[in-house]
């Protein structure tokens, strides 16, 4: 690419690289890290972790007589 300068004027440019980030973090142990889900979309990330099988709630049926 070509750019048409006005007289006495230089182009030049520069890299900027933009730093890494890394977060990491414990999960419990009533959370399944086999079933994350992460999602990265317009610079926010959203993090789905379910709670393991062994940590949900359970029904128990009451029979009223």
């Amino acid at each position: 690419v070509v750019l048409d300068l006005p007289e006495g004027m230089e182009a030049s440019y520069a890299e900027v690289s933009l730093p890494r980030y890394r977060r990491v973090f414990t999960l419990s142990k009533e959370l399944d890290p086999e079933k994350v889900v992460a999602d990265f979309n317009h610079g926010v990330l959203k993090l789905r972790i379910p709670k393991a099988e062994s940590a949900q709630p359970s029904r128990i049926e009451v029979k009223v007589a």
